[in-house]
């Protein structure tokens, strides 16, 4: 397969201000690793070779991207700088490939129509600019009077008169190929940094007398990376509110925008609503008029219409009917599965469970690697002792069975339709239909036993 066009990815690098030992690409941005979002946006350019530097956690970054099997990893070995990575990258560029588009990692939000323009521009170098009314930590775009391209200035390097000069670097460049690899072989180290800059193709471009594009891009959220911690989180929170007013603009009720947490992969019905303090993360799949209360997290989880969560509940890789109820405080594991009526109450968890039609499990209960029939009540306290330290076994429960409070039910186990188990009891074996299960001790009583002690203890 041959390409057009050719994206090299700035990867390499740890992200040092960050002060994290997990490489910034690799940081949570609005429910992703921030280098995912910008492999989505490259993987879908046409045409396209696209090509990561990488460097520090190189096996994870990877391991992350490695789905994509048109990717091509390049490590750059010495960090020696933003040019010596496009260095490396160069020999693997596609020989048919006319145009290289060079852009920083740390840039989730790079729009896919921003790379094509520039890949489309016709000079031998482009560079995106961006105006900031405070520019300060980033470099400077610098143009002769008449706005052409003079040199891009690092900020360690500028002096008094240049701070003034409001159009940052975004380090978003496109180059002819063929101008691009003798640039790089004009290219000297930088003294004080000791490393290969790429902006010094700008200067290198003035001499050769090569036409230079400056595109303005001035919607700096999607063009820079945050350069801290804090812009980071700033930014990704912006992200998470834009995705949630897009939600509310498509007839989902959302009590509030900025406090509610929605992956980009989501599906939400209309007239759903959705509380406070609330994640719907992964795939998960919510339809019409679904009520979710404040402090919920629904992870890969689809939810049928008129079913209400919450507050606090955790459900995680789920499948929950139509009018259902869940919660307060519960947790439903994957594999869990319920019909249509159902009830899991409050401080209830289940795991790898079915449970039918018009049953509940109300309270204070553990129901694990079970089959529950439809109409059957759970009582509270009951608990399925699925694991005896070497396997898991199943617990199955018939239709219109009744188990009682305080119950342990050691699987495997099977409690057939229309029976009873007593509460308090301990079923270790099969509960026969229309059966009553029993396994409480008799009852006796001591009597005068409180008085006798009583009148002992007073005499010591």
């Amino acid at each position: 397969m041959s390409f057009k066009n050719a994206v090299i990815v700035m990867a390499a690098g740890a992200g040092t201000r960050f002060k994290s030992k997990t490489s910034k690409l690799l940081h949570d941005f609005a429910g992703q690793p921030t280098i995912s979002y910008l492999a989505k946006t490259l993987s879908n350019l046409k045409d396209t070779q696209v090509i990561f530097v990488v460097s520090y956690q190189k096996e994870k970054i990877i391991e992350l991207l490695s789905k994509n099997n048109s990717f091509l990893f390049v490590e750059q070995k010495e960090l020696d700088g933003t040019a010596g990575a496009v260095r490396v990258a160069l020999p693997y560029v596609d020989k048919n490939v006319s145009k290289i588009a060079v852009v920083p990692g740390d840039t989730p939000l790079i729009p896919s129509s921003l790379i094509s323009n520039i890949l489309n521009d016709r000079a031998d170098l482009c560079v995106v600019g961006c105006s900031l009314d405070d520019p300060s930590g980033y470099g400077r775009i610098k143009s002769t009077n008449d706005k052409k391209v003079k040199a891009i200035i690092e900020e360690t390097d500028l002096e008094a008169k240049d701070k003034k000069i409001k159009v940052v670097n975004t380090s978003i460049y496109s180059f002819k190929k063929e101008f691009l690899e003798k640039a790089l072989s004009k290219i000297t180290i930088n003294k004080k940094k000791k490393e290969f800059y790429l902006t010094d193709v700008v200067c290198i471009a003035v001499n050769m007398k090569k036409k230079i594009n400056c595109v303005r891009f001035d919607e700096p959220d999607l063009v820079l990376g945050a350069n801290d911690r804090l812009g980071f989180l700033s930014l990704a929170k912006e992200v998470w509110n834009k995705r949630a007013m897009d939600h509310v603009n498509n007839g989902v009720t959302i009590i509030d925008t900025k406090s509610t947490y929605i992956d980009d992969d989501c599906l939400i019905g209309t007239d759903t609503c959705i509380y406070p303090n609330s994640f719907i993360t992964g795939d998960s799949k919510l339809e019409e008029d679904v009520t979710i209360l404040e402090g919920c997290r629904i992870n890969n989880t689809i939810i049928k219409k008129g079913s209400v969560v919450g507050p606090y509940v955790y459900i995680d890789g789920a499948e929950i009917g139509t009018n259902n109820k869940i919660g307060p405080f519960t947790y439903v594991r994957p594999g869990t599965k319920t019909a249509d009526k159902v009830k899991i109450g409050g401080f209830v968890e289940t795991k790898k469970t079915v449970v039918g039609s018009g049953s509940k499990i109300p309270h204070l209960s553990y129901v694990g690697d079970a089959f529950i029939g439809e109409n059957v009540n759970i009582g509270c306290g009951v608990i399925t002792c699925n694991y005896d330290g070497f396997k898991k076994s199943i617990t199955n429960v018939g239709d219109n069975a009744f188990v009682g409070s305080d119950c342990q039910l050691v699987a495997p186990v099977n409690i057939s339709k229309n029976s009873y188990v007593a509460a308090g009891t301990t079923v270790t074996k099969d509960v026969p239909e229309d059966a009553l299960a029993l396994s409480r001790t008799p009852q006796k009583h001591i009597e005068g036993y409180v008085k006798k002690v009583r009148e002992k203890n007073s005499k010591k």
